[in-house]
């Protein structure tokens, strides 16, 4: 009989020890998928922002020669925005922060606004460095970011800056959605304010991670949320809807950062795990 009750106990010992092992070899191999996907969509959208970076600041050096308006600008404007077809449009601005050339054509009905209130203009004006805003309302009535390079005269004068206008998601997805296919892998990107920019599923693009009141009832996901705009990399997990199901999930979270000129992005992968 005490064989018996010390094989049994054994053999119940032995199972817990399976579903240990299993369960911590499961959630290691969620956070080494999510750690593998996290960075290799950073490691395209850090390349897509530096080449835009990059050309920005090549075309502002060919400014320096031609001037704000013109020809030969239009020109260096609209190569700028063939080059990359995420960008909305491409616009020279005067030390004022009046508008002076904007390409494509389609857009040229906004030079002469005055744009001098907007942050990145002020911020311009004050350090006369590269500047990445946040989401912000644009004058073309959306909601977008700018990435703004000063251009200087050909003698070192201040002379206005060159910008680069685009929607976050318009970046994002053409990197993120090549990296996701065949997955069950989400991605999100956060400003370090909370405001999602972009969400793969597209259910919480626009929204506000710490202060929307459809969060509110997840403390463990607003908390991970402040973590994630503390921390430039780490990883957590925490209970939420399933977008599909709209039954509450038990998720995993891998985040890193991407970002230029001391605006920095947090790109979250997330994926759903068993409880």
């Amino acid at each position: 009989m005490v064989t018996k009750r010390f094989s049994l106990v054994a053999i119940f010992a032995l199972s817990m020890m399976i579903i240990l092992t299993y369960g911590c070899a499961s959630s290691f191999n969620h956070e080494g998928q999510l750690k593998t996907t996290a960075l290799q969509v950073q490691e395209a959208v850090q390349l897509e922002l530096d080449n835009l970076d990059s050309d920005l600041s090549g075309a502002a050096s060919e400014l320096s020669r031609t001037g704000l308006s013109g020809p030969e600008a239009r020109q260096i404007l609209n190569g700028l925005c063939s080059k990359h077809p995420f960008v909305i449009d491409s616009c020279t601005t005067d030390v004022a922060g009046k508008m002076v050339t904007v390409a494509p054509e389609a857009y040229s009905s906004y030079e002469g606004s005055d744009i001098s209130t907007q942050d990145p203009v002020v911020k311009m004006r004050e350090t006369k460095e590269p500047v990445l805003s946040q989401i912000f309302p644009v004058v073309e009535n959306i909601d977008a970011v700018v990435l703004m390079w000063p251009i200087f005269s050909e003698k070192g004068d201040f002379i206005g800056s060159l910008s680069a206008l685009f929607k976050p998601e318009a970046l994002l997805a053409t990197e993120v959605e090549p990296v996701l296919k065949g997955t069950d892998i989400e991605v999100n990107v956060m400003q370090l304010d909370g405001l999602t920019i972009y969400d793969s599923e597209g259910a919480d693009t626009g929204k506000n991670l710490l202060t929307d009141p459809s969060f509110q009832a997840y403390k463990e996901l607003v908390e991970l949320g402040a973590r994630i705009a503390a921390e430039e990399s780490g990883s957590g997990s925490y209970t939420f809807i399933n977008h599909a199901t709209g039954k509450p999930v038990k998720k995993q979270a891998f985040w890193v950062i991407v970002g230029l000129h001391d605006t920095a992005w947090r790109l979250v992968s997330v994926q759903q795990v068993e409880e």
